[in-house]
């Protein structure tokens, strides 16, 4: 089974507490997850990282800025290590923890922060301005603290938090350069499952916070407080489940302001469960990127009435992306072995046809290196991730079949492995036994 990216997977005894402070023994632990050898200073810090932190936290984060600004001049040596390596370690930090790294001394603020590329919020207190700027290069925010609930059991018994509605949003707009992808939901105490927001679990109360909560992002895209390409996972439609209702403005809306790169994926799961597979442990299957009541043809009648919406859907790029969205399986060998399936559900197959019926290209006549490589990306975790080796990565045969009899030009050659293929004398011909259906 794949291990998460996310922090909630460190035991609570491996998390900075309120009271720990933040000493050679914070670095040995968090240099076990480096293989590189690090040497250690014996100069100590004149500030006490966790009663620098705690006071911030403790004032509602109003402090944070001066906190952080204050730690720019302390006079303590860090590990030698490349900033760029301690960067990728605090890319899996809880916030708090996140914060007390960066006040050790004045190289961990000034040339490690700036690299930080991910940001995990667990309370509302943390969605604080003051020391967003010191995160220039954030790409990924997951925002925990949105759903509340109210014991350690799997129960439905959750609410919204206000303090996080109300926060959220002027934080997020202050990272408006390289911003691309936020998640909003909960996450249980009992067990870390994150779960977004569905209906059938709220008060109707709760469901009004939340349609009011998409209009705020609605407006924030079209005031471009928000960058037009990130992507805003978690919310839903309050209107999806509880009732059915000709025509949604809040939908609608959202389908009109959000970024064309994200209405073109609305309801549809298989986006997000790629997106966020190793990012977040993900509960529910009903997290999309944004869960509209609106039906298919509703949501692309209202991309093609927006700049550059029939382009989208009918461009090349799109198919591509299309062939990407494989569903890819981990699977551990008896001799622990990494291996990674992929087969394509009827949902995506039914989307690949669609453009195929309705595009003016003929995608036989696209490269077929082109073509194998689009289908090759669904073995990655993430589209921004590399991908694995070819030795490890299998096509399953029925999703090749099904590709093939849409007309796409590929060869099984382009995906069977040495340990599926059959040669025969001098390579002149061969025979293949597909080692996953």
């Amino acid at each position: 089974m794949a291990k998460s990216n996310d922090a909630s997977h460190l035991s609570p005894d491996r998390r900075a507490s309120k009271r720990q402070k933040l000493s050679i023994n914070f670095f040995t632990r968090v240099r076990n997850l480096i293989t590189s050898h690090v040497s250690f200073t014996n100069t100590v810090s004149k500030h006490s990282a966790t009663d620098i932190v705690d006071d911030s936290i403790a004032t509602d984060g109003t402090a944070a800025a001066e906190t952080m600004d204050a730690a720019a001049a302390a006079e303590v040596s860090t590990p030698s290590l490349a900033p760029e390596i301690w960067a990728h370690v605090c890319d899996f930090l809880p916030y708090q923890s996140l914060l007390q790294t960066a006040v050790v001394s004045r190289e961990m603020l000034v040339d490690v922060m700036p690299r930080v590329t991910m940001l995990h919020i667990d309370k509302s207190c943390q969605l604080h301005a003051g020391v967003t700027h010191r995160y220039g290069d954030v790409q990924d925010i997951y925002i925990y603290s949105l759903i509340e609930f109210e014991d350690d059991l799997e129960s439905y018994d959750c609410h919204l938090d206000d303090d996080t509605l109300t926060r959220a949003l002027p934080f997020l707009c202050n990272f408006s350069s390289c911003l691309e992808r936020v998640f909003l939901g909960g996450r249980r105490p009992s067990n870390g499952q994150v779960e977004g927001y569905k209906t059938d679990r709220f008060s109707v109360e709760d469901d009004m916070k939340m349609n009011n909560f998409i209009d705020l992002f609605s407006g924030a895209f079209r005031a471009g407080a928000l960058p037009n390409n990130v992507w805003i996972a978690g919310l839903s439609c309050s209107k999806e489940t509880r009732m059915h209702i000709k025509t949604c403005k809040v939908c609608r809306n959202a389908c009109k302001s959000f970024p064309l790169s994200s209405v073109v994926d609305f309801e549809d799961i298989h986006v997000i469960k790629k997106r966020y597979r190793f990012r977040a442990k993900l509960f529910d299957d009903d997290i999309f990127g944004l869960n509209v009541c609106l039906k298919r043809t509703e949501i692309e009648e209202i991309i093609l009435g927006r700049p550059g919406g029939k382009e989208l859907l009918q461009s090349k790029a799109r198919f591509m992306t299309l062939l990407g969205r494989g569903v890819r399986h981990v699977v551990i060998t008896d001799d622990d072995k990494v291996l990674y399936v992929v087969k394509y559900d009827d949902a995506v197959l039914g989307q690949i046809n669609r453009f195929i019926e309705h595009s003016s290209m003929d995608v036989i006549m696209f490269p077929p290196d082109e073509v194998t490589e689009a289908i090759r990306r669904s073995f990655a975790a993430d589209e921004r991730d590399p991908l694995p080796s070819r030795e490890q990565c299998y096509l399953a045969e029925s999703s090749f079949n099904a590709l093939k009899e849409l007309g796409l030009p590929i060869e099984e050659t382009h995906f069977l492995n040495e340990d599926e293929l059959r040669y025969g004398y001098k390579n002149s011909y061969f025979s293949c036994d597909w080692r996953f259906y």
